[in-house]
């Protein structure tokens, strides 16, 4: 717009400039030249009106595409907290697994523990019935 304001303004002013200096045979050609002044006036205008539907055009554009953009960042950004949500459920299990495993393990070496020592103290009681000269059938 400011282009085509720019020229007419230019124009206009060459124009009276022109008629004043123009002589009555000169009227003709000044005539020309405002018709001439016309048409480039009315170019410039439609350039400028292209110039602005252009770049409405694509600024609508970048919105769109910076639209699409935020759009995956949201759905790379679910996706990343789903997996490590989904590690962490797994490392969870793995962990609860394993202390159950060990749970398991020690509460059987706990029962083996607990035979072995009623066995030795079997062993005892029964040795020591034997030497004291007892029957050893009560251990």
């Amino acid at each position: 717009m400011t282009l085509s304001k720019t020229t007419l303004a230019m124009t206009f002013a060459a124009l009276s400039i022109g008629l004043i200096a123009c002589t009555d045979s000169q009227n003709e050609s000044v005539a020309d030249a405002e018709t001439e002044a016309k048409e480039m006036a009315t170019q410039a205008k439609e350039k400028s009106a292209q110039l602005y539907d252009k770049s409405k055009a694509g600024a609508s554009e970048m919105a769109d595409k910076a639209t699409d953009m935020a759009g995956d960042l949201k759905e790379s950004t679910s996706e990343a907290y789903d997996k490590v949500k989904d590690k962490a459920g797994d490392a969870y299990d793995a962990t609860a697994e394993k202390a159950s495993d060990v749970m398991g393990a020690t509460k059987e070496k706990a029962v083996e523990l607990k035979t072995d020592a009623a066995e030795k103290l079997k062993e005892a009681c029964i040795a020591t019935k034997e030497k004291l000269g007892e029957d050893p059938k009560g251990c």
